[in-house]
């Protein structure tokens, strides 16, 4: 249950994602001064600039090697103790919004296996037969 509601928060908020625009006072520009920008405007708060840089690309190349985006936001989570399954939700749709915005929309889950078979080798029993 608790995926599922990671699954459609992310969902909700790469719908809402917008490319983020930097600080027009500030020296930097391009994909990784927006992706600070978007992040202090999430209020997701990062120890060093360039690890934040670096999650949010490798973020970006899991989904680029097929990793649905619940993965992704679980494991942003997991190799970082102080984000929240929202927090790291936010950071993975604003990685996905500014690095790789062809994966916007993407469904967030592989559709499931189909069933195995059951008594593959055994015929069923026809009722009435003797």
């Amino acid at each position: 249950m608790r995926m599922l509601v990671v699954i459609a928060s992310f969902a909700a908020i790469v719908g809402m994602a917008t490319p983020a625009h930097a600080d027009p006072n500030s020296n930097d520009s391009g994909p990784d001064a927006s992706f600070l920008a978007a992040l202090d405007n999430a209020g997701i708060t990062y120890h060093d600039r360039a690890d934040a840089i670096t999650v949010g690309k490798r973020a970006c190349a899991l989904m680029d090697q097929g990793h649905p985006a619940s993965d992704v936001i679980k494991s942003v989570s997991t190799s970082n103790p102080g984000f929240t399954t929202e927090s790291a939700t936010k950071f993975t749709a604003i990685a996905t919004s500014t690095y790789c915005p062809q994966h916007l929309g993407e469904p967030t889950t592989q559709p499931p296996p189909p069933p195995p078979a059951i008594w593959p080798d055994f015929p069923l029993p026809v009722p009435g037969a003797a």
